[in-house]
C-alpha cells in the first residue's frame, strides 16, 4: 500500500470550496484518506496481534527454560574444578606465544552464537541454502518449486478434521523477524500424545544443479516448547513427500548411540532406542554431517503443552526459522577460547581437556581436535606454566574427516588443580 495521501492542498482563498463540485471532492478525497488510515491500523494491529502472541509464547516457555538452566549451572559450580565455554567474550584470538602470528582470518574457525557451535572456517562463496531463495531485485523470495507437505497421520489431536488455525509454513524461511509458521490446533479435550505431525521439505535441486547437503537447522516456535522425535532424508529421485519415500535416519550411523549428554547434538531417530534421543523442549538446532545426496528431508514436532482460551484447548506450535544448506569449508582451521578461573580460586595446572564434539565418532576425535594451552606471564603469552593464574587460553584446532564431514566443537571442558 503506498503513503499516497488523496487529499490535495488548496491554497484559494479562506480555503474554503468554490462550488459543490469542488466540496464534493475534498469531502471524497478525505474519505479515501480515512479508508487508508483505517487499513492501515487494522494491519499494524494484526501485525502486533501476531508478535504479541509470538512472545507471549515463547515467554512462557524461555521463563520454565531459564528455571531448568539455572539448576544445572548451579550443579555444574559445585565442581570448582570445571570450566567450559559460555560466552562469545571468551575468544581472544590475539593471546599467542611471543614469536608467533596471530591467527589470520582466513584460518579462524566459525562461531555460531546463536547455536553456541564452532566449525571450520567457512567459505562464504561456495556456501548457500536449498531452501532460501534471494534475487538482486526483489531481495528474498519464494519460488514456485519450493514444495513442503505437512502430514498429520500421527496419534494425538492433530489429525484430519480437526480445528486449525495456521499460517503458510513458507514463514518459517522468510529472513524476518516478523515472519513465523504457526501451527494451532484447537480441541474440546486433551490428548496424552500432544500435537504431532510430520513436516515433509522437498530439496529442489533446479536451484543450484545439485542434491549435495551437509547441514540442517531448525528454530521450533514457541522457544525451548517443541519436541523433535526425528529427522530424516531421502534420496529417492522424485520424492511423493509421504511414506512410500524410503526415509533414512539422518543420524544413520546412529553416533553416540545412547549416550544420553549427546541428546540435542545429534540429529533425533537415529538410536536404537526408539525415542530415546528426542529432543524435548528444544531450543534453536542446527546439525552438520558428511555431504549427502539428499531430495528431500522430513521432521517430527510434538506439543504437549496447552493454552486454555474460551474453554478450549490450544495446541501451538511451529517454526521461526528452518533452512537446509551446503556449506563449503577449508580443512583446517584454530582459534583461542580465554578461561578464567572461578572468583576466589587460581588455576595451577591444566589436567585435561575434553572436547563436546558430537557429529564425529569417538573413535575419531584425535583425527578432527588438537588443542594447545597458552598462559600469560606479566605481558608475555606462552605455553610454559608460570605457576598459579587467573587465566588461561586454550588454543583448539579442527580438521575435516576424509568424507567432507566439518567437526562441530559444541563445548570444551577443562579441568584444572
Amino acid at each position: 500500500m503506498s503513503e499516497f495521501i488523496y487529499t490535495k492542498k488548496r491554497t484559494k482563498q479562506y480555503n474554503g470550496p468554490l462550488n459543490s463540485d469542488d466540496h464534493n471532492a475534498r469531502i471524497e478525497e478525505n474519505y479515501k484518506d480515512l479508508v487508508y488510515l483505517y487499513n492501515k491500523y487494522n494491519i499494524f494491529d494484526q501485525k502486533l496481534s501476531e508478535a504479541f502472541e509470538r512472545v507471549l509464547k515463547d515467554h512462557v516457555f524461555i521463563n520454565q527454560y531459564i528455571k531448568d538452566m539455572d539448576d544445572r549451572i548451579q550443579a555444574l559450580e559445585s565442581n570448582e574444578s570445571l570450566i567450559s565455554i559460555h560466552s562469545l567474550s571468551q575468544i581472544d584470538v590475539t593471546a599467542t606465544p611471543e614469536g608467533e602470528l596471530t591467527i589470520q582470518a582466513d584460518e579462524l574457525l566459525t562461531y555460531d552464537p546463536a547455536y553456541n557451535i564452532v566449525t571450520l572456517p567457512k567459505i562464504d562463496g561456495s556456501s548457500h541454502s536449498k531452501v532460501k531463495f534471494f534475487t538482486p531485485t526483489d531481495g528474498q523470495v519464494i519460488p514456485d518449486f519450493f514444495e513442503t507437505r505437512i502430514s498429520n497421520s500421527l496419534p494425538g489431536v492433530d489429525v484430519p478434521g480437526c480445528t486449525l488455525d495456521s499460517n503458510n509454513i513458507y514463514n518459517s524461511i522468510l529472513d524476518r523477524s516478523d515472519k513465523f509458521w504457526k501451527r494451532s490446533v484447537i480441541t474440546d479435550a486433551v490428548s496424552p500424545y500432544g500435537a504431532q505431525t510430520y513436516v515433509y521439505v522437498k530439496i529442489p535441486s533446479e536451484y543450484s544443479g545439485s542434491k549435495k547437503c551437509n547441514f540442517f537447522k531448525l528454530n521450533p516456535f514457541p522457544t525451548f516448547g517443541v519436541d523433535i522425535l526425528s529427522i530424516e532424508y531421502t534420496t529417492a529421485q522424485d520424492p511423493t513427500l509421504s511414506e512410500t519415500d524410503t526415509w533414512i535416519p539422518l543420524n544413520r550411523d546412529r553416533v553416540y548411540d545412547g549416550d544420553s549428554e549427546a541428546i540435542g547434538k545429534v540429529p533425533p531417530g537415529g538410536w536404537s532406542t526408539i525415542g530415546s534421543d528426542a529432543i524435548l523442549n528444544s531450543g534453536p538446532i542446527a546439525f552438520y554431517f558428511a555431504e549427502l545426496d539428499i531430495t528431500a528431508i522430513r521432521f517430527i514436532m510434538r506439543q504437549k503443552n496447552y493454552f486454555i482460551e474460551n474453554g478450549k484447548y490450544i495446541y501451538t506450535y511451529g517454526l521461526s526459522d528452518m533452512d537446509i544448506r551446503y556449506d563449503k569449508f577449508l580443512p583446517t582451521g584454530r582459534i583461542i577460547f580465554k578461561f578464567d578461573a572461578p572468583q576466589g580460586t587460581l588455576i595451577n595446572s591444566i589436567t585435561s581437556v575434553t572436547p563436546k564434539i558430537f557429529n564425529v565418532s569417538e573413535s575419531l576425535l584425535s583425527d578432527v581436535f588438537e588443542y594447545r594451552v597458552i598462559y600469560n606471564d606479566g605481558s608475555v603469552y606462552s605455553e610454559e606454566n608460570p605457576g598459579s593464574s587467573n587465566t588461561v587460553w586454550i588454543e583448539v584446532t579442527l580438521n575435516q574427516l576424509p568424507d567432507g564431514t566439518a567437526p562441530v566443537l559444541s563445548d570444551l571442558i577443562i579441568n584444572y588443580n
